[in-house]
């Protein structure tokens, strides 16, 4: 398996690639990083060119002080793709990465074949939007949770293992643990020259972000995009009516859009939890695309 770094804005991005064949690209969760689709690329070797990254401000890629809204990490993606010559992909993309994916789509048509979506399932605000609130700036309750998340200090870690212990106990409260997710936690370490531990995600990456995110209107990529898309959401989106209903309607606002739950998947999780069911559901959807 091929690891490097590609320097794409000025950002060095971590990249792996495996396998023969279409090139598909897979890209993480927020937090997350390109671990977590160890258990689910040997589906997909024998078929595919599988390209995984950590986004910017993730893993083992750069973090800048700035450049996290989902434009810049899908201009990101784009670098990468342009480095490989890679001319067009299939894109499967969990939470954030379906979120960078869904923009990279819609901004750059001519380059994705298919996109698949365990994400960006509904808007915070506006028509396919979960809050009755018109925008944040009407919304209190909203704006005083993003604003507790904004003052919170970074947190820091005596040692790799405490950061992982952390992060145990936030996921098996959350959805759940296993040794991918440890996996996916060691890898997501960072070393300060104090010795101290931190997030890759480092706080700066996550805040520019959740400052952006509420005023997304996911409604008008879907619009843009001319690929296929298959939808996969977890129990709890597809048991919440105001999520579902959100779901159904971004599926209407393309040609040719499938939603399929999945059974046992958890968001964004369920990749590695039940990596085989996950994977089969792509693989059955660029099945039906080709035939």
């Amino acid at each position: 398996m091929e690891e490097r770094k590609i320097v794409v804005n000025g950002v060095g991005l971590a990249v792996r690639e495996s396998g023969r064949g279409e090139p598909i690209v897979f890209l993480h969760f927020g937090g997350g990083n390109l671990v977590m689709w160890d258990p689910v690329v040997p589906f997909f070797e024998a078929s595919y060119r599988c390209v995984r990254l950590d986004l910017r401000g993730h893993g083992r890629s750069d973090a800048p002080p700035s450049g996290y809204r989902l434009e810049d990490m899908a201009l990101d993606v784009l670098g990468v793709l342009d480095a490989l010559k890679i001319d067009a992909v299939h894109v499967v993309g969990s939470s954030l990465g379906a979120e960078v994916g869904l923009a990279l789509s819609a901004i750059y048509p001519d380059r994705v074949q298919s996109l698949v979506c365990d994400g960006a399932f509904s808007s915070e605000y506006g028509p396919y939007g979960v809050h009755e609130a018109v925008d944040l700036s009407s919304d209190p309750e909203a704006l005083a949770q993003l604003g507790k998340l904004l003052a919170q200090p970074e947190a820091t870690y005596p040692s790799a293992e405490a950061f992982i212990a952390k992060k145990r106990q936030g996921w098996e409260e959350g959805g759940g643990w296993n040794e991918h997710m440890a996996a996916v936690a060691a890898y997501g370490t960072r070393q300060l020259p104090d010795g101290q531990v931190v997030n890759a995600w480092r706080k700066w990456a996550c805040d520019e972000y959740m400052g952006h995110y509420y005023a997304y209107r996911f409604e008008a990529y879907y619009e843009a995009l001319e690929c296929p898309v298959l939808i996969l959401p977890g129990r709890e989106e597809a048991d919440d009516v105001l999520v579902s209903d959100a779901i159904v309607g971004f599926s209407r606002l393309v040609e040719h859009c499938d939603i399929v739950q999945v059974p046992g998947a958890v968001h964004p999780i369920g990749w590695m939890f039940v990596p085989r069911e996950m994977s089969q559901a792509v693989l059955d959807f660029h099945q039906e695309l080709s035939a």
